[in-house]
């Protein structure tokens, strides 16, 4: 797989809730291009409460396949990146399948602008 002149795609999610288990985008690449999940970053527009929440990057066989960011108790204003990345070498996004974006519902309360880096080879 060649790494150069990749093809990067920002999947941004505005004010979107994460209190509830769910999946809140579902993306594809360009068709015949391998992705890696390059970065996951959530700015809290209103509080979470009562625990942690863990956006998920991955397939519906596996919801966090290719990456994950925990996202604490905090209150609005608040912004997270230390997103936990797969290893592309032995864990690529295959080419032409759906990616899904998620949340695990793990707060009672709480939204958050997300965005998420993808480079497609």
């Amino acid at each position: 797989m060649a790494y150069h002149d990749p093809i990067y795609t920002t999947n941004t999610l505005k004010a979107q809730s994460i209190a509830t288990a769910a999946t809140m985008l579902s993306v594809v690449g360009p068709r015949g291009k391998v992705g890696r999940l390059e970065s996951v970053s959530a700015v809290v527009t209103t509080g979470t409460t009562d625990a942690a929440t863990e956006l998920r990057v991955g397939t519906a066989a596996d919801a966090d396949k290719f990456g994950t960011l925990s996202v604490p108790v905090a209150t609005a204003g608040n912004g997270y990146n230390n997103a936990t990345i797969a290893n592309i070498d032995t864990n690529p996004m295959p080419a032409n399948d759906v990616v899904l974006i998620a949340t695990d519902g793990g707060c009672t309360a709480g939204a958050a602008d997300i965005s998420v880096t993808i480079a497609w080879y």
